[in-house]
């Protein structure tokens, strides 16, 4: 029987807007009645079709990209958290917590409803009162349910987020509402808090806080050469007198690399930090990423914008199309920055006006002459990544809320970054680099691009479908710009040279359930997946008992968990 409330109506945009945990419950016995799918969105920074529900008979599939604000057109119910998220302490001394679903880890920019801001979102809230969590992900724009149910993770092997988790409040496919604590139930507990929305939505995580520290850091660029790099990145670090890759992952607290390996460009970022205690005294000097202004930062990543959209696009039109919502954030950031009164909205108009004047001679003159683009490709990457000079790194002591998540300053739209990231076994670390190099070597631009790739460290986890469950990992993140064209995923384009070069060498790899999965050969994939996952039959029972309406289940996870469409 339908629960006795108001049912909250469907938005403009398209989601239903529940604030009460018994409207969330409303909607979902609303989908087994009228045998609709549900689905939940956080930050929208999956790819869409891991988010979403299906589209209606009829209607058009969204893109399958990433920020994808709007969902599919149809009668199935998308489901926003906007309005749900408050956070309650449950014990303050000790730093326990409940959260709602909906609450943001940290500001999110890129919010479509406007209501994020720095002192509404979890980290700043708990921050002011002594608390942190233990690991954060390169970005805190997520939801807190957004973040766990794609198994989000920050690069280091010492520390995980799930020590904080003692509970998650899930509703599951029957509208039944329960506390699964991590203490009483492990079992439900580590299939439930990772299930990318497949055994129920997450209402609430129950914390356990660590108390405040700082970290402090350094990031320098070097040439990936022996002589210069000071990690062994394709060696054992037996004779070179230098880590490892692996010993350096395990050993360094936190860290993330950036590695461009392009002819004539070839160098490695290296961003890393230690954990430090709260001084009462302390003059924080926070990570920057580009500038250190919003302006500077703004026009560093509109030049971006424009150099990898004319590498990833082959004419004057279609690159020149796709700029445009590069060119209208950078408006609009501006125009924040700058206070957002009419005299901002003018000086940001007018040096819109200007960036767009060089774009479009930037644009026409590397559309007619590409070659003269190529050529000058490793000299702007020298500029925009320059090597470090000896002394001279980016150092840097600041927040855990702050810097600890070294890429918030990128900018979705100007620097829209999709990528497929595999997680290894950390014992296969030089393997892994050593392939890549091999491909990158054999295959030239085609398997480099024109873009970085990430190296990031992962600790093992009890949560039964985690990439990392039960092993430390190296995760491999092979970025694609946002504008280039074709679909990465599909056979025999960028992301197939890699997971069929790690399957051809006995690599073992899992994949972020929010990022990009093979778009071909489902069954094949579908069966190399369970393979990899020692409690999946244990998970897909789950599944079946908690949402026994398949109202959770879409087409596009019935093709990556079991080879076939969910109706076929």
């Amino acid at each position: 029987m339908m629960n006795r409330i108001t049912l909250p109506t469907i938005g403009v945009d398209g989601f239903y807007h529940p604030s009460t945990e018994e409207e969330i419950v409303a909607l979902v016995e609303q989908a087994v009645s009228e045998k609709l799918g549900i689905r939940c969105r956080g930050a929208a920074h999956s790819v869409s079709r891991a988010i979403y529900t299906d589209p209606g008979a009829g209607c058009p599939p969204l893109p399958n990209e990433v920020s994808e604000q709007l969902p599919p057109q149809g009668p199935n119910l998308n489901l926003m958290f906007d309005k749900y998220t408050q956070l309650t302490w449950i014990d303050a001394e000790k730093g326990i917590i409940e959260v709602e679903a909906g609450m943001h880890l940290g500001y999110d920019p890129e919010d479509p409803t406007g209501q994020s801001t720095l002192e509404n979102n979890l980290l700043y809230t708990v921050f002011l009162k002594g608390w942190t969590l233990s690991d954060l992900g390169g970005i805190t724009h997520q939801t807190v349910g957004g973040f766990l149910m794609t198994g989000s993770a920050g690069g280091t092997v010492q520390f995980n987020l799930e020590e904080n988790l003692l509970a998650v409040r899930m509703i599951d496919g029957l509208g039944k509402v329960e506390w699964v604590e991590k203490e009483s139930n492990p079992d439900l507990f580590y299939s439930s808090a990772l299930s990318m929305g497949l055994l129920g939505i997450i209402s609430k995580v129950r914390f356990q806080l660590t108390p405040n520290f700082f970290i402090y850091g350094q990031q320098l660029t070097t040439a990936t050469t022996a002589a210069d790099c000071p990690i062994d990145l394709f060696g054992d670090g037996s004779t070179s007198g230098k880590p490892s890759m692996q010993t350096f992952l395990q050993q360094t607290p936190y860290t993330r690399l950036l590695w461009w390996p392009q002819k004539k460009v070839e160098r490695v970022v290296i961003w890393q930090a230690v954990r430090g205690a709260a001084t009462p005294v302390f003059d924080p000097q926070p990570y920057f990423e580009f500038g250190t202004t919003p302006f500077s930062t703004n026009l560093e990543q509109i030049a971006a914008a424009i150099l990898f959209t004319l590498l990833g696009n082959s004419s004057f039109g279609q690159t020149w199309r796709k700029l445009g919502s590069a060119f209208a954030e950078f408006k609009k950031n501006i125009t924040r920055s700058w206070g957002g009164t009419f005299w901002a909205k003018l000086g940001a108009g007018i040096v819109t006006f200007l960036m767009k004047i060089i774009g479009f001679i930037l644009v026409l003159l590397f559309s007619m002459f590409r070659g003269l683009l190529i050529w000058v490709y490793p000299t702007i990457i020298d500029i925009l990544q320059p090597i470090t000079k000896k002394g001279k790194a980016q150092l840097f002591m600041d927040y855990v809320w702050r810097s600890l998540p070294m890429d918030n300053e990128a900018n979705d739209v100007m620097m829209g970054t999709e990528f497929t990231e595999l997680w290894i076994p950390i014992g296969e670390s030089q393997r892994a680099m050593n392939l890549l190099q091999t491909l990158f070597d054999q295959h030239g631009i085609t398997a480099t691009g024109y873009y970085s790739t990430e190296l990031y460290a992962g600790s093992k986890s009890n949560f039964w479908l985690s990439p990392s469950y039960q092993q430390d990992v190296i995760r491999l993140d092979f970025f694609w710009y946002c504008n280039n064209e074709k679909q990465p995923a599909d056979k025999g384009n960028y992301y197939s040279l890699f997971w069929e070069a790690f399957r051809k060498e006995n690599i073992p790899f899992r994949l972020h359930w929010g990022k990009f999965l093979p778009e071909y050969e489902y069954e094949d994939w579908a069966a190399y997946f369970k393979s990899q996952y020692p409690r999946w039959d244990d998970f897909m029972a789950l599944r079946t008992a908690r949402d026994p309406h398949n109202i959770f289940l879409t087409n596009y996870w019935s093709l990556h968990l079991f080879g076939k469409s969910k109706n076929g």
